[in-house]
């Protein structure tokens, strides 16, 4: 028999990482809001019973404001799982114990897990357990998600909680007068006769209704001053009231009304001037190519003559295959370093601030703070970031936020970024990079301005953002989550990059007639790529190869890569681009639509076909139109 869990708990509580530990998955933690906006399930075994853990989207009330809050009350309210675990944040006590008294309310089988004791201990501060589980007349279970402390006390908990049961009536049994959901309580069990010792039985089950409905403002009102008395009884701090924590002292200078922006630039600045460094990541890839190149394409040309294979097939695997996806992997010790940066940008918690420092520019742009949490979200790969933009309480800034996320530059952009710096900007990469990044946060920006005015006009929502306590990451979750985005795009080059390597082999080596041809610009892909160059040919880059390989970045940018790699011989590129043209082109892929997941992710979030085919046909737009701009005036002024 299974029995069903809900994680529920106000966003940054560490739910995903209790779910993690408990189910032994890997889904995405982060010090920052945000990160789970949707339902995630897992399993955990315990006895003879199976327990169906369901990692919720944080939610600071059952009175939601954004999408995804809305996901988690409805699967509380309406499915009545067997337990409610409330992930309590024990550093933040008071204002998590308001979502707390109101799962109470609903009478659901209910446990509190008072999650980073660790840091209550480590700051010095008393926590009287037994006090607050009296108070609130619910077990409390006190852990630390993050450490893997007090997980068995839970499950036990969890276990003894769920044996007593928690039945859904039958459908079309309700009373009339019954809300939207229901909830039978557990059976009742007479204690022995005192006196007489004689055994009663169970006497019978009573039927218990458990509705919802949107308090008043007296009753919040209420709710919050019995959270903070219950705070008050239980909870002695070892500092003064009203003196600055560590996180307060650091956000005096890192949320600096004057210098934030700048720190936050420069703190970028240095993660990409770090990770394209020749002393680091630069030499990595160098050494990546030349095994690539001369060790495994020596070997393999070994093989195939010992074999006497055809020559087509040495072509495919040396020309199509290794050229392709060992050129793409070639660039994975930058990806890492990258990925492992900004993931030790997010578990300290600076994200969030970032969200915070720029909430003044978004507001006068139309867009709120709280947008840029799936613009960074974007730096990793557009489809989570386009999903997490549920976060946002009104449509209006849902669609204008979808709108401008797909010109963040997402990691599978950066290989053709490191491709082309290398060969053009081989002194500057970092910078050229970080120029990329910029822009699109730049282009991002300016769309909402127009957009906010024109087509998506409406009143700003209120911008309200946790800010995380800084904290020190934690070596294995931080290792795991940058393996996580590392072996995602190894298997995306062992899958569709590969697919593609041999699609693009196959059409630059045949004609439309299926003949073999030893010139690329007579095959199919010439053919194709000849009709669309004139498309390009303003931007600098009217060649076919250039043109079929944006055709193939739809697929998958990465593609970009492996089919110059195919298509074009050691030292060819310098005959396609100029530097000037070679920078409008990654422009172009800059801001041009990211990839078909992202076109699917963006129809389904959207819920419009036209809604969707606006942002493409407008991404498509203003890449072709920065592109010309940036190629044709940097002619002008005697740069190409």
């Amino acid at each position: 028999m299974s029995v069903r869990i809900a994680l529920a708990g106000n966003p940054n509580s560490g739910k995903t990482t209790l779910f993690n530990r408990l189910t032994g998955t890997r889904q995405t933690t982060g010090n920052w809001p945000g990160v789970t906006v949707e339902k995630k399930t897992g399993h955990v075994r315990h006895t003879d019973r199976e327990m169906v853990i369901i990692d919720l989207p944080g939610i600071y009330s059952l009175s939601p404001y954004s999408l995804e809050e809305t996901i988690s009350r409805n699967y509380i309210v309406d499915e009545c799982p067997d337990v409610v675990v409330n992930i309590i944040d024990a550093t933040n006590l008071e204002r998590n114990l308001y979502l707390t008294l109101q799962l109470k309310k609903l009478g659901r089988p209910l446990i509190v897990a008072l999650n980073m004791m660790d840091e209550i201990l480590s700051h010095g501060d008393k926590l009287d357990i037994d006090r607050l589980a009296q108070l609130l007349q619910i077990p409390v279970v006190p852990i630390s998600a993050k450490k893997g402390e007090g997980l068995d006390e839970l499950v036990d908990a969890i276990s003894e909680v769920s044996s007593l049961g928690c039945r859904r009536r039958r459908p079309g049994r309700r009373h009339r007068h019954q809300g939207r959901s229901g909830c039978c309580a557990p059976a009742g069990r007479r204690a022995d006769d005192a006196t007489g010792g004689a055994t009663h039985a169970v006497a019978q089950e009573k039927s218990v209704l458990h509705t919802f409905r949107p308090e008043t403002e007296a009753e919040t009102e209420a709710m919050y001053r019995h959270a903070a008395q219950i705070h008050d009884q239980v909870l002695q701090h070892s500092h003064q009231r009203g003196a600055l924590s560590r996180s307060d002292k650091i956000d005096r200078f890192l949320t600096h009304r004057i210098l934030a922006i700048p720190i936050f630039l420069l703190v970028m600045l240095t993660v990409f001037q770090v990770t394209f460094s020749e002393a680091l990541g630069g030499r990595l890839t160098h050494l990546l190519d030349i095994f690539f190149s001369e060790t495994v394409a020596s070997g393999i040309t070994r093989w195939l003559d010992a074999a006497a294979a055809p020559e087509w097939i040495g072509s495919l695997l040396i020309d199509g295959i290794l050229s392709g996806v060992g050129g793409i992997l070639t660039f994975l010790p930058q990806i890492t370093l990258l990925f492992f940066f900004l993931s030790v940008l997010e578990d300290t918690g600076y994200m969030a601030r970032a969200a915070f420092i720029t909430d003044r520019i978004f507001q006068k742009l139309g867009l709120s703070g709280r947008s840029f949490i799936p613009m960074l979200m974007g730096f990793g790969c557009t489809v989570p970031a386009v999903m997490a933009a549920r976060t946002l309480e009104s449509e209006r800034d849902r669609r204008l936020t979808i709108l401008i996320t797909p010109f963040m530059s997402c990691s599978a952009r950066m290989p053709i970024y490191a491709f082309l710096a290398g060969v053009f900007f081989s002194t500057h990469k970092g910078l050229v990079t970080f120029s990329m990044y910029l822009t699109g946060i730049v282009i991002a920006v300016l769309t909402a301005f127009v957009f906010s005015r024109t087509v998506l006009r409406g009143a700003d929502a209120p911008f309200i953002i946790e800010l995380p306590p800084y904290r020190l990451p934690d070596t294995k979750s931080l290792l795991l989550h940058v393996w996580d985005k590392v072996r995602d795009f190894i298997i995306k080059a062992g899958t569709i990059i590969f697919v593609m390597t041999v699609v693009v082999w196959f059409f630059q080596s045949f004609d439309i007639t299926f003949r073999r041809v030893t010139d690329g610009s007579s095959s199919m892909f010439g053919w194709l790529g000849s009709s669309l160059a004139p498309l390009f040919r303003p931007l600098g880059f009217g060649s076919w190869q250039a043109s079929v390989a944006l055709l193939t970045g739809l697929i998958a940018k990465e593609s970009v890569v492996a089919t110059f790699q195919i298509l074009l011989p050691e030292g060819g590129l310098q005959t396609l681009f100029t530097p000037l043209s070679a920078y409008a082109f990654m422009i172009f892929t800059l801001l041009y639509m990211p990839c078909i997941a992202a076109f699917s992710a963006i129809r389904r979030e959207m819920n419009s076909w036209r809604w969707t085919l606006t942002a493409v046909a407008y991404q498509t737009g203003v890449a072709w139109l920065f592109a010309f701009l940036i190629y044709q005036g940097g002619r002008l002024l005697g740069l190409g």
